[in-house]
């Protein structure tokens, strides 16, 4: 399959992992170089009383890659003791690399977000309660999104609200906003009520789930909130404009979290209601 990748995280992984091995190397063929612990083998041509740093190297090299190609061997107990340390830490690395590579290829890194407060905002002569949804990664498809609502009581957890339905496709930023003055969430609108009042302490929770639109894989998100993050606001701060083509661009996630302040009379009517 042609995956899509982060291309500056793989080249970073890429780069840490080659330093890595570089020190491996460098650090056995040092060991080997000082203790004199390695020689030619005496069919090898031509012969040397003492081999040079680079030849350590080339040694390490090939005893990191379990390679053996014979040419040069340990000659003391020193020797043969680091050939078997650095073998052994060969078969992690190699596994680990192995391991981290297909995660950081095939794996979607977790590029979803939303808004860290809850709003409560007013349009179209209505109350909404809305949470802003980012992604920074590849589009996701068939997503479902499920809100909570409830009270702690008598150390037992007390259902307010609940709500689950389809969400449009996530490309890079998406809504999810409640009616609060829809008869069917008018419970809701209530328990909000009464927890900005302080009768008590309202928990909610936003949870999504969906499908990566290349790999298939399923991706999920949640995100806790309670009374002391609500907030009032009217509309969002553009993240994006738009070209001549219709597609987005110039994103500004700096205005991710910024909204447009919402009137005191329509807080208060709010409350009042």
């Amino acid at each position: 399959m042609n995956f899509s990748i982060k291309t500056r995280e793989f080249l970073r992984f890429c780069f840490l992992a080659f330093c890595c091995y570089a020190v491996f190397i460098i650090s056995f063929a040092y060991w080997y170089y000082i203790t004199n612990s390695i020689a030619l083998t005496p069919s090898a041509k031509p012969v040397k009383e003492r081999l040079d740093f680079a030849e350590a190297i080339y040694f390490s090299i090939v005893t990191f890659h379990t390679i053996g190609f014979g040419d040069i061997h340990p000659i003391t107990n020193m020797g043969r003791t680091i050939v078997i340390i650095q073998s052994a830490i060969s078969i992690f690395f190699t596994a680990m690399f192995s391991g981290l590579l297909v995660y950081y290829v095939i794996k979607r890194p977790n590029d979803i977000f939303s808004t860290k407060k809850l709003y409560i905002r007013h349009r179209n002569k209505n109350f909404w309660l809305s949470i802003r949804l980012g992604n920074k990664g590849r589009s996701i498809i068939d997503m479902d999104g499920r809100f909570e609502a409830w009270t702690i009581e008598n150390d037992s957890r007390v259902r307010v609200f609940q709500l689950q339905c389809d969400l449009p496709d996530l490309e890079r930023i998406l809504y999810f906003d409640i009616n609060l003055d829809e008869t069917k969430n008018r419970k809701l609108k209530d328990a909000l009520i009464k927890s900005r009042k302080g009768k008590y302490r309202l928990h909610m929770k936003l949870s999504v789930i969906g499908n990566d639109i290349k790999t298939g894989e399923q991706v999920a998100f949640a995100k806790f909130y309670d009374s002391s993050d609500l907030f009032f606001g009217k509309m969002f701060l553009n993240v994006y404009s738009w070209d001549a083509n219709g597609h987005r661009k110039d994103f500004r996630w700096k205005n991710f979290e910024r909204i447009e302040p919402m009137e005191p009379d329509l807080i208060q009517k709010f409350e009042e209601i």
